[in-house]
């Protein structure tokens, strides 16, 4: 397989994981809550390991430059600039970031769920636009 076919095959992958971040609220009913909030989760503590990178995002990089380093530009989205734009941008993180908040008030009574929601949210912010 050749790199722009594993290329494509890496940004497809993603952008499905994109989509289904994005459309879990109105897909899945609350008992998949924990599973959802700590897929999010983990997705933000490993960009935090990863200098503020996918691994997905990083794999992709490397294969359109080999001479690519971890960190040295985490605004490069090499799938959105081929898929998406910047208002779909913005609506998968309201999406998201909703899904997460509707997730905390749907589970009043699950302090688990609401804890680990609520550290999904403040980590997506912080590694998506404050970082």
């Amino acid at each position: 397989m050749d790199n722009s076919s594993l290329l494509y095959n890496i940004t497809l992958f993603h952008i499905f994981i994109d989509v289904f971040l994005m459309s879990y609220i109105f897909i899945f009913s609350r008992i998949y809550d924990i599973y959802y909030c700590s897929f999010v989760l983990l997705q933000t503590i490993h960009w935090g390991v990863l200098k503020n990178e996918c691994i997905i995002t990083y794999t992709e990089k490397k294969l359109i430059n080999s001479d690519y380093h971890l960190g040295d530009n985490i605004k490069w989205h090499p799938h959105e600039e081929y898929h998406f734009n910047k208002y779909i941008v913005l609506l998968k993180a309201i999406l998201i970031l909703g899904s997460l908040l509707y997730i905390i008030f749907r589970n009043k009574k699950n302090n688990k769920i609401r804890l680990i929601a609520g550290a999904s949210i403040c980590l997506w912010i912080y590694y998506t636009y404050l970082y």
